[in-house]
C-alpha cells in the first residue's frame, strides 16, 4: 500500500494546506479515498472535514455523510468500537437517517441498526411559523425517537401555567403531535410567550434529556362590521305630538305672571294692591302650568303603525351584522413563531 501511505503521510504533515481547503472538499476526497479501498487515506480526510477546525462548514446532510462513510471504513478496518462511536454521533445528529443500502453493504447498515437501536435519542422537529384557524386546522410537531419511547408533550405559559397537554402516549419511530390552538377549556391562547416540552417517561440518567421549544403566539382578529344607522325622518313620520304648545303656554304664563308684577300702576301703590298683584300673577302661572301639562306631546298610533316595518328591517340588520362580527370574531387566526429547539432540566415542569 505504498501510494495509500504516501497520501496519508501528506494528509498528516501538510496540515497548513488542507486548512486551505474547504471541508466539501474533503468530504468529497474522503469519498473516492473510500471507494478507491484507501482506508487510511479516507478515515484521515472524513475525520478532518468533521473537525472543529471545520465546524459549521458543513450543512448537517454533508455531515451525516460523512459520518456514515467514516464508520463504514472503520468498520473495513476491523475497528469496530470506533464505527460504532462514529455512528452514534450519526444518531444523535439525525435520527432518521439511514445509511444507503446500494451504497453500503449489510455489515455496515446492520450495525447502524445495532447502533440506533442501542442509542436512545429524541428529537423534536417544529415548523419556524404556522398560521392557522383554531378548531379547523392544526400546530404540528414531529416528535422522532431511535427505540420505542413513552413521552409527554405540553403546552404552558413561560411563567410555567399549564395550557394543555398535547399528547401522552409512546413513540416507535416518528409521530406527528398536532395542537388545535384551544386551550384545555377551549378558549383562544392569550398572546404572549409559551413553551412546548416534550418529557420522556420515566426520566432516567442515561435516558434523552426532555426538550423544549418556545413559542411566540399572536392573534390575528378579522375586522368587524359597523353598526347598520337607525331610521330617521324622513322617511320615517313623526311618532309623538310637536311639544311647541305646551312650551307656548308656559312661555305665555311665564310673561303674563311677570307682565303682572311689572305694572304696579295698574292695582294702586298699597299693600292691598300688592298683594292683589302678586295673587293674579300665581294665577296667570297656575293656568300656564295647567297649559302645559295639557299639551304635553303623545304617540301618534298611526304613525306609529306605519314605521313599524322600517324599524323592524332595521332590527334584522342589527341582528345580522351581530351574528356576523361574533362569526369573525370566533374566526381569529393564530400567529405562532418557533425558537430553536433546547435541552429542557430535568424535572422542571
Amino acid at each position: 500500500m505504498p501510494r495509500t501511505l504516501a497520501i496519508l503521510a501528506v494528509v498528516l504533515t501538510a496540515g497548513s494546506q488542507l486548512a486551505a481547503q474547504s471541508a466539501i472538499d474533503l468530504l468529497q476526497q474522503g469519498v473516492r479515498a473510500y471507494q478507491r479501498l484507501e482506508y487510511d487515506a479516507a478515515v484521515a480526510l472524513l475525520r478532518e472535514s468533521l473537525s472543529r477546525r471545520m465546524a459549521g462548514v458543513l450543512a448537517d446532510s454533508q455531515r451525516a455523510r460523512a459520518l456514515s462513510y467514516l464508520a463504514a471504513t472503520q468498520l473495513f478496518q476491523q475497528q469496530r468500537d470506533s464505527a460504532a462511536a462514529a455512528f452514534r454521533e450519526l444518531v444523535r445528529l439525525d435520527p432518521r437517517y439511514r445509511p444507503d443500502e446500494l451504497i453500503f453493504p449489510p455489515q455496515v447498515t446492520n450495525l447502524f441498526d445495532e447502533v440506533r437501536r442501542a442509542t436512545k435519542v429524541l428529537t423534536v422537529q417544529v415548523p419556524p411559523a404556522t398560521e392557522l384557524h383554531p378548531r379547523l386546522e392544526w400546530f404540528t410537531a414531529r416528535l422522532v425517537t431511535t427505540s420505542l419511547q413513552t413521552v409527554t408533550a405540553t403546552l404552558a405559559r413561560d411563567d410555567g401555567t399549564p395550557v394543555r397537554t398535547v399528547y401522552d402516549g409512546p413513540v416507535a419511530d416518528s409521530l406527528l403531535v398536532k395542537w388545535d390552538g384551544l386551550t384545555t377549556g377551549g378558549d383562544l391562547p392569550e398572546e404572549g410567550r409559551y413553551i412546548l416540552r416534550v418529557t420522556p417517561r420515566p426520566e432516567t440518567a442515561d435516558g434523552p434529556r426532555p426538550l423544549q421549544v418556545t413559542l411566540d403566539i399572536t392573534q390575528v382578529t378579522p375586522d368587524t362590521l359597523s353598526w347598520p344607522a337607525p331610521p330617521t325622518a324622513p322617511p320615517l313620520l313623526p311618532e309623538r305630538t310637536s311639544a311647541t304648545p305646551a312650551l307656548g303656554s308656559l312661555g305665555a304664563a311665564a310673561l303674563a305672571g311677570g307682565a303682572v308684577v311689572a305694572l304696579p300702576a295698574l292695582f294702586g301703590r298699597n299693600a292691598d294692591a300688592t298683594g292683589a298683584r302678586f295673587a293674579v300673577a300665581a294665577a296667570v302661572s297656575v293656568a300656564g302650568i295647567v297649559g302645559f301639562f295639557a299639551h304635553q306631546p303623545r304617540p301618534i298610533e298611526d304613525n306609529i303603525r306605519k314605521n313599524a316595518p322600517a324599524r323592524a328591517d332595521w332590527q334584522r340588520r342589527v341582528e345580522a351584522v351581530k351574528a356576523e362580527n361574533a362569526k369573525r370574531r370566533g374566526s381569529a387566526r393564530l400567529v405562532i413563531r418557533a425558537g430553536p429547539v433546547t435541552v429542557a432540566d430535568r424535572g422542571a415542569p
